[in-house]
């Protein structure tokens, strides 16, 4: 709806979508779309693999289900609440692109946003949500499901040794990196939080804005991590843009992903350290933020060209 509007809407004498403010939103609503339908599509096929696992061990139909459900629980919150933000990101930008005329209730804009509203409340609110995603990890570790303790470790580790001067080689091994720096970076957050928590000088449960940090980490993490993992596959496929067009889409994301790594662990950290152990985590934050910069204005421009000559959604 957005693009087809950008493409007739004419201003100063040519089509609103020739503008870069407009390219610009056009591009991010592609993106985030994108990167939320990679992390659908992951989750579904791992949530079927798990499924066809338990049935092979003689679990019944509603018992498999019921575990692939348990199993993916925190990736289901994630795609909740990163579906829910990202299609009322959209449809916001819709009716600002589409101007005076989204606002009236003669225009599906206003209706599409209008109804966007309620996704972010019901099936659990983002707030309770994102709490749970952080409860989950942490029940599954104190359980010994799931062990955070020892990468937590490496990565403290890490912080004391010299940074490595490899060169990276190979394709996507900038972002390949980046989503590993991002792993190493939650590790250190909740795994010092975790820390502070056994120590007695921290309660979580009274901690929220921390949780909601660690949250939105999880989410980048995730999303970042399946669209990369979607746009290697794309490699050799046939599909509907040139690869350098969903290369774009996923450089954007990790460029802008990591700003936001960087804001929510320094957020978070600040929240509950003090002194040099503060200062120790804010050096590992830099360390495992360093996705080169990329000139988003162009890679944006590329995205929005391929919507606009396409009329719509075309990846």
């Amino acid at each position: 709806m957005a693009v087809a509007y950008a493409n007739e809407r004419v201003q100063f004498g040519q089509a609103i979508g020739n503008f870069g403010a407009i390219q610009y939103k056009l591009a991010e609503m592609a993106i985030r779309n994108f990167a939320a339908e990679s992390a659908a599509y992951r989750t579904s096929q791992c949530m079927q693999d798990k499924k066809a696992e338990e049935s092979a061990e003689g679990k019944s139909f509603g018992q498999a289900t019921l575990e692939s459900a348990e199993e993916y629980a925190i990736e289901c919150s994630i795609l909740k609440v990163y579906g829910s933000e990202v299609t009322d990101y959209c449809v916001d930008e819709n009716l600002q692109i589409h101007g005076g005329i989204g606002f009236s209730e003669e225009y599906p804009a206003a209706r599409a946003y209008r109804d966007s509203r309620i996704n972010r409340i019901y099936e659990g609110t983002n707030e309770i949500n994102r709490m749970l995603m952080v409860d989950q990890l942490f029940k599954r570790a104190l359980k010994g499901q799931l062990d955070i303790v020892g990468p937590a470790w490496a990565v403290q580790k890490e912080l004391t040794s010299m940074p490595s001067m490899e060169r990276l080689e190979g394709d996507y091994a900038q972002e390949i990196k980046a989503v590993s720096d991002f792993k190493k970076v939650i590790l250190m957050v909740a795994g010092g939080a975790a820390k502070m928590q056994m120590d007695g000088k921290l309660n979580l449960k009274e901690e929220q804005e921390v949780l909601m940090n660690c949250a939105d980490m999880f989410i980048d993490l995730y999303a970042a991590e399946s669209m990369l993992l979607r746009v290697q596959k794309l490699v050799g496929m046939k599909k509907e843009q040139p690869q350098e067009v969903y290369d774009a889409m996923l450089q954007v994301f990790i460029h802008d992903a990591t700003a936001r790594m960087t804001r929510n662990a320094t957020d978070a950290l600040a929240s509950f350290a003090e002194g040099d152990l503060l200062k120790t985590f804010l050096l590992g934050v830099k360390r495992f933020t360093k996705y080169p910069p990329v000139n988003v204005k162009v890679k944006r421009r590329l995205v929005a060209e391929a919507l606009r000559k396409a009329g719509g959604w075309c990846f």
